[in-house]
């Protein structure tokens, strides 16, 4: 991996060794004290080659620190992204990882991608990799310091469902003539689960029969979440009579032998037109099945419009619940939040709603 002086500065390379993870070329120039200069990678091919291997070493270290995590894998895929790009899409004269070329990158992500919170994420991959890279390096400067990301709005771009179209989607989930009595019965029991708990798609799909408790005899019930990022389930949310009454009129329904590890929703046999099992009953349904049977409830139903998606489930639930003056820390652990901004969002928008100043305005 080649370093060039990141200013027009010219001096007899050191060919100390290098600090780096794989045996790749270096050279390195140093003032006279001792101090190293500011140096930059020269985009050779020798450094395109070394910073894939840097990327996959990046990678697993983020997978030895959070294993159950899916970060290191994104900034992976992003990374490698990035990677193509310095390859094929940059302009010959930037043969430098310098800001100029990360800049560059940036106005390239801003043409390639139209969602802001998309080019932020492609942008955080890199700067992430060149905080861990950059150490490895006496002397290299991080040319992702000097350039910023995009300024998002801390409004959700997603929209709660209101309180009539949830009701018309539970209703059409219900009595939903393409399906079978245990595929509509599972299915306004999962997304009754969702719309009162706030549960992520990957949660329902993870939920197992055993992780629903008695909390209160008779009143209600913890079901332990196995959610994102997490090695178990060691979270809760309380589930109420009328969604417990849900899912036990569920489970009466299943025709095999249920066991505590089954999973809480599971898939019915498919065949195809040879009679052949295509997916067999029994397995925990898949995030994708889960996204399908909602958004296919909610085109059903005539609730679907713009910003109303699946995880709209979820940010209704925090909504309802502020609206009906719910204390926001109780939001908040009910929402699984780690941090209070996150659920702070949800206590602005709401405010938004009950106390608009553009009521105010009533001389026109």
């Amino acid at each position: 991996m080649e370093l060039v002086p990141l200013t027009p500065e010219h001096a007899p390379p050191d060919r100390s060794p290098s600090t780096a993870l794989v045996p790749l070329a270096t050279t390195g120039l140093r003032r006279a004290g001792g101090e190293p200069s500011p140096l930059c990678l020269a985009l050779s091919s020798s450094t395109l080659i070394g910073l894939r291997v840097y990327l996959d070493e990046f990678a697993r270290q983020l997978t030895q620190q959070k294993p159950e995590s899916s970060t290191a894998k994104t900034y992976w895929k992003r990374g490698r992204f990035f990677i193509a790009w310095l390859e094929q899409g940059r302009d010959p004269q930037l043969r430098r990882l310098d800001r100029a070329c990360l800049e560059a990158y940036r106005e390239w992500l801003d043409r390639r991608f139209p969602n802001l919170r998309t080019k932020n994420g492609y942008l955080t991959a890199v700067r992430q990799f060149l905080a861990w890279l950059v150490p490895l390096h006496p002397g290299l400067v991080n040319p992702a310091d000097f350039v910023h990301g995009w300024t998002c709005s801390r409004q959700h771009t997603r929209r709660h469902l209101p309180v009539e179209d949830a009701k018309v989607l539970l209703a059409t989930l219900e009595a939903d003539p393409r399906k079978s009595a245990v595929q509509r019965a599972r299915n306004v029991a999962m997304a009754y689960l969702m719309l009162k708990t706030g549960l992520r798609t990957i949660e329902v799909s993870r939920a197992c029969i055993e992780h629903l408790q008695e909390h209160v005899p008779g009143e209600k019930w913890k079901l332990w979440v196995h959610g994102k990022g997490r090695a178990s389930a060691d979270e809760s949310v309380q589930v109420l009579r009328e969604v417990y009454d849900k899912i036990q009129a569920y489970l009466r329904l299943r025709p095999e032998p249920l066991q505590g590890s089954n999973p809480l929703f599971a898939t019915t046999a498919c065949h195809d037109r040879g009679g052949d099992v295509v997916t067999a009953a029994g397995k925990p349904l898949s995030t994708r099945a889960i996204h399908r049977i909602i958004t296919e409830g909610l085109l059903l139903a005539g609730v679907k419009k713009p910003g109303i998606v699946v995880h709209s489930l979820r940010h209704s639930t925090p909504t309802f619940a502020l609206l009906n003056d719910a204390n926001p820390t109780r939001v908040q652990k009910m929402m699984r939040h780690q941090h209070y901004a996150t659920t702070e969002i949800y206590v602005e928008e709401v405010q938004r709603l009950l106390e608009g100043a553009e009521d105010a305005v009533t001389q026109i």
